[in-house]
């Protein structure tokens, strides 16, 4: 395999400090009852290609059901070069299991696209989406029906590419403040901003009307990814936000206060994994609350941290891997092979591959590196999304290649044999 890992055993006790993992007492692998039997994985994942002609430079993609037949659609955001412009596009899912592609947009008015998000936007049931880009954020309403791609409406939120925020790294949806329907959460790289727009009462469906209000405007340098989720059960959504340019608090969660419109955010420290890039948020050691999982390409780590008990405490942080070659591109979360324990899924580039990663024995020692898939010398994995794509109860793999050349790159699904 490639894709290999210099270690896996964490043993060492530190401190936690800017740059180090905080490492502790080591717990018991739960809800597996032969623990390392089977290990490593190395069944090839089938590969299946989606889609390779609907544009160039694939670097974001989302699933849902836009046309609502029950099939999972694919919207892929492309970042375009040479003479292939950038575009947004759905590839619509067939009875077939083919695809048709719809480009929504195409042009420097999506120069960039860098993250896409899914919801219903406005409460008429279909399906509308959202794109961060190199200086703006763009939502699309889905019309009546959503194959015709002329029929989808763009616009522009307000105040996207103003102050000198530039590029947008990562956009989420969720109802902030309990009022006029979901918001649009985003993290600015270039002035270090995390902020969301807050939904207009009216006129919704025309795009105007968006107020955006940060939450952090000083301290998120380099903001490059986001999660959402209710942290502390208050019933409110907060923030997880990784900034590799952060000194003190690379990844930390934002709570949101009673009057997001009005009051402060309160930020903790989650971790400080030097270079942090992507997270993802997820229960990895069953103990019914989220943990955070964050990769550093350049260090060629991926760091697990631990939600404490006590919110306001460190969070504990375990290397889970560590590479000797590859980059990490994106990671996720989901139960691979059915056991009842989360499982981490990582792409790369340099090489180019897939590799699952699960608990062997004590949970926060050793986590066995599995195969998913190698792809071509001269190919890239990129951002990938999970969901069951053939209806067995478990996830299954799409994602982005990028190739040496234009006419390589390709949306492909990786097939789950565990």
């Amino acid at each position: 395999m490639r894709f290999t890992s210099r270690f896996r055993v964490v043993a060492a006790r530190t401190t936690l400090m800017v740059g180090c993992l905080f490492v502790t007492a080591a717990t018991q692998c739960p809800n597996v009852d032969n623990p390392g039997t089977g290990f490593p994985r190395t069944a090839a994942w089938m590969q299946t290609t989606v889609n390779n002609m609907a544009g160039v430079g694939p670097s974001a993609i989302a699933a849902g059901d836009f046309d609502g037949d029950e099939l999972i659609d694919f919207a892929v955001g492309y970042q375009g070069f040479e003479d292939a412009p950038p575009r947004v596009v759905i590839h619509f899912r067939q009875d077939d299991d083919t695809f048709s592609p719809a480009t929504l947009i195409e042009g420097d008015n999506i120069f960039g696209v860098t993250a896409l998000a899914i919801a219903d936007m406005d409460g008429d049931e279909r399906l509308d989406l959202v794109a961060s880009a190199t200086d703006r954020i763009v939502y699309f309403h889905a019309p009546a029906d959503p194959r015709n791609a002329a029929a989808w409406t763009a616009f522009e939120i307000a105040q996207s590419n103003e102050d000198g925020i530039g590029q947008w790294n990562d956009v989420a949806v969720g109802d902030i403040d309990g009022a006029n329907g979901p918001d649009i959460i985003a993290c600015g790289q270039d002035v270090g901003r995390l902020s969301w727009f807050r939904s207009p009462a009216a006129d919704i469906v025309n795009g105007t009307g968006w107020q955006r209000i940060d939450i952090d405007a000083t301290t998120r340098e380099g903001a490059s990814s986001l999660s959402i989720g209710d942290v502390n059960g208050d019933g409110r959504i907060d923030i997880y936000s990784a900034a590799p340019g952060e000194e003190e608090a690379r990844i930390a969660r934002y709570q949101n206060p009673t009057n997001p419109v009005t009051q402060a955010w309160t930020k903790f420290l989650i971790g400080n994994l030097p270079a942090v890039s992507r997270l993802a948020v997820g229960d990895l050691n069953a103990d019914s609350t989220p943990d955070v999982i964050a990769i550093n390409p350049p260090g060629g780590q991926i760091a697990w941290y631990v939600r404490p008990q006590n919110l306001t405490a460190a969070w504990t942080g375990f290397l889970i891997s560590q590479f000797d070659v590859a980059f990490g591109v994106d990671v996720g979360i989901t139960d691979v092979d059915g056991n009842n324990q989360p499982d981490v899924v990582v792409s790369s580039r340099v090489p180019g591959a897939l590799r699952w990663f699960t608990p062997v024995g004590t949970i926060t020692n050793e986590w066995t590196e599995n195969n998913l898939v190698d792809l071509a010398e001269t190919h890239d994995a990129g951002r990938f999304v999970l969901t069951d794509f053939d209806g067995d109860g478990r996830d299954d793999v799409v994602g982005c290649i990028i190739g040496q050349t234009a006419d390589e790159d390709s949306i492909a699904r990786w097939e789950n044999p565990e």
